[in-house]
């Protein structure tokens, strides 16, 4: 947490909860739009983060579009052009359009500084969440949880008799420091037991990734994971003169009967592997490494030398939808909305076309007034910019949860290259909705 003065009670154009690829680049564009701008996240920055390193060519040319190439650059990213899948010995190799791979932790500490430079102010390491809407909704919260004062409930039901209801939804703040004293100046000021804060937002927009813990308050939000849903691993390690058979330029998936593995070249000579697993195998082997080493076995490969010593980090399970994505002066968007599975990049591409395709929401929200309709029309705009998108991944996503499948798969992608380079070119492509964006 950074700043100069207490935040507690102050009020902003747009409130960003999470920091990662959607709400970094929707704090830039509001920002830039001369809108009162707060971009929050529960981690302390720089972090790492428990995900795929890809930029597709769609990604790319998203952030050339608003005047961040020269600083991707910048980050010294490996450049993409291939992508190769490894199944029981058996290999498919398919060209991509041009993507580069950079470390999440490099890119979100780049575009959060970006932000910043805009006018964006961040705070790190605090836990946000945003209050039921109405009474009933607060005393429904109250009588859910103990850790709802009365004195809290009086607070809120007072700004809630205000005429801030009808502009403003409310985010409570709450440090995550273990020690008072190393929280910085932004909350040193507020309650000092309990370390929170609230502030007021006409906007907010949850970025919060899965689950979007943000709303925990408020079941209409909830958002289970599928039944059989993977788990995410992910760890970040050195290469070494031993791993040549990863070769660079190229994304290589490495598909078992437990699930697949991506791994890939980053910047400062380092691999980032991101893999899906099956949870019941990961229960038997009680460890993150023996599951990802029968994942390579069961691929024909050896592990990479140095995953063996790596921080291997784990995810809550993966897929899942949200039931809703909109309601009064709240927008989800990023993996909030709910996760598919990505591949070859597409994960930070639909990221970015929701923020590009949010802002102009948010700022008519902001100069206009929020009116019902906006909250029909994020979920056709979030449809037009990414859920037609992710139909492909979600394709391969069911043929790698049945690996009798990929064989004939690979086979078929192998007859009918032609088919095989429209569906990549589809996934790589900028959807007309967010032409505007030029």
């Amino acid at each position: 947490m950074r700043g100069a003065e207490s935040i507690d009670q102050q009020s902003f154009d747009v409130i960003i909860i999470g920091a990662g690829v959607a709400g970094a680049m929707s704090a830039i564009l509001c920002s830039r739009a001369g809108l009162n701008t707060l971009l929050l996240d529960r981690q302390r920055f720089p972090r790492d983060k428990v995900c795929g390193c890809c930029l597709n060519s769609r990604a790319i040319q998203l952030l050339r579009m608003a005047g961040l190439g020269e600083g991707l650059n910048g980050l010294n990213p490996s450049i993409i052009s291939s992508l190769a899948i490894r199944h029981a010995g058996r290999h498919l190799n398919l060209p991509m359009p041009a993507g580069v791979a950079v470390s999440r932790r490099g890119l979100d500490e780049w575009l959060v500084n970006e932000a910043k430079t805009a006018g964006c102010r961040f705070i790190d390491h605090v836990s946000a969440t945003v209050d039921p809407l109405n009474e009933s909704d607060l005393f429904e919260s109250a009588s859910a949880t103990d850790s709802v004062s009365k004195a809290r409930i009086r607070s809120l039901r007072h700004n809630y008799a205000t005429n801030a209801v009808s502009e403003f939804r409310v985010v409570e703040l709450q440090s995550n420091s273990s020690q008072q004293k190393n929280v910085a100046s932004d909350l040193r000021d507020l309650h000092q037991s309990a370390m929170t804060a609230r502030v007021l937002g006409r906007v907010i927009l949850v970025c919060d990734g899965l689950g979007h813990p943000s709303l925990h308050r408020q079941a209409e939000f909830h958002a289970p994971p599928v039944s059989g849903s993977r788990i995410g691993l992910g760890a970040v390690f050195d290469r070494t003169t031993g791993d040549d058979w990863i070769r660079p330029n190229e994304i290589l998936m490495a598909v078992g009967d437990c699930g697949y593995a991506g791994i890939v070249e980053i910047e400062n000579h380092q691999l980032n592997l991101a893999a899906a697993v099956n949870p019941h195998e990961l229960n038997q082997t009680k460890s993150p490494l023996l599951t990802l080493q029968r994942v390579f076995k069961s691929a024909g490969l050896s592990m990479p030398n140095r995953l063996s010593e790596a921080s291997i980090r784990g995810t809550l399970p993966l897929t899942r939808s949200a039931k809703r994505i909109a309601a009064h002066r709240l927008l989800l968007l990023g993996d909030a909305t709910g996760y598919v599975e990505p591949f070859t990049g597409e994960g930070m591409a639909w990221a970015l076309s929701a923020a590009s395709a949010v802002v102009p929401i948010v700022i008519r929200a902001v100069r206009h007034g929020w009116t019902s309709d906006l909250t029909s029309e994020w979920p056709m705009r979030f449809r037009e910019a990414v859920s037609r998108e992710q139909y492909v991944c979600r394709i391969l996503s069911a043929t790698l949860r049945r690996p009798w499948l990929l064989s004939p798969m690979m086979t078929a992608c192998r007859l009918f290259p032609t088919v095989t380079r429209r569906l990549v070119s589809q996934i790589n492509r900028i959807p007309e909705a967010l032409e505007f964006t030029g």
